[in-house]
């Protein structure tokens, strides 16, 4: 089972256990000779706490924190093959994406490559003028020196269109990014990378 089958189910069995639990929690509250059967073999109460947990990881998985896994090479050496990430989804409700922020999106099925969650890093945001040369990115004439493009992959001066960002991978030799698919729209945004959960050897922060 790869990765991604694997946090699908882990997903699926987090809401097919809060959806089981609310509703026996629910019939037991609106059936009197039921609750009162069950209440005379043991508290049903006890329900009230994984109904709570499940509520908790449900609304934290789809508004506060979604998890996700790298399925490729394109962000080495800063994340690796099968890194496990966590994704504020609240961040962007607060700030607006940051030039440097590692960032998770979809990419719609109409763009190269599309139908697919990805992992890069913002390297300009709209309104933004870049170019690259011989292998280095400029961005509104400036180099970008700590994410060098390391290819001879060229782009003519473009800027960035409205509401949108312009994404590479770290590792720019072996990744699909925005030099393909083009500018990304903000609203596909999930959110920033803040934290990456596995493996236990290298748990922590990202940047």
């Amino acid at each position: 089972m790869s990765k991604s089958a694997l946090l699908a189910g882990i997903r699926l069995s987090g809401h097919v256990l809060l959806i089981g639990v609310a509703g026996l929690r629910l019939l037991i509250f609106c059936h009197s000779g039921l609750r009162a059967r069950v209440k005379a073999r043991f508290d049903y109460r006890f329900l009230d706490l994984p109904l709570a947990l499940g509520l908790l990881m449900l609304l934290t998985s789809h508004f506060v924190l979604s998890l996700f896994y790298v399925p490729s090479r394109s962000m080495q050496p800063t994340l690796e093959v099968g890194d496990g990430i966590a994704v504020s989804r609240l961040s962007y409700r607060w700030r607006p994406p940051t030039v440097g922020d590692i960032v998770v999106f979809d990419l719609p099925k109409d763009r190269p490559g599309g139908g697919q969650t990805l992992v890069k890093r913002m390297a300009a945001d709209e309104g933004d003028i870049i170019r690259i040369e011989h292998g280095v990115l400029y961005r509104n004439d400036q180099v970008e020196p700590e994410h060098p493009v390391s290819t001879e992959a060229s782009i003519k001066e473009h800027k960035i269109a409205p509401g949108c960002i312009f994404v590479l991978g770290d590792n720019r030799t072996m990744s699909m990014d925005s030099r393909v698919y083009g500018d990304i729209k903000k609203d596909w945004l999930y959110g920033p990378v803040v934290f990456r959960y596995w493996p236990p050897s290298r748990v922590g922060g990202i940047r």
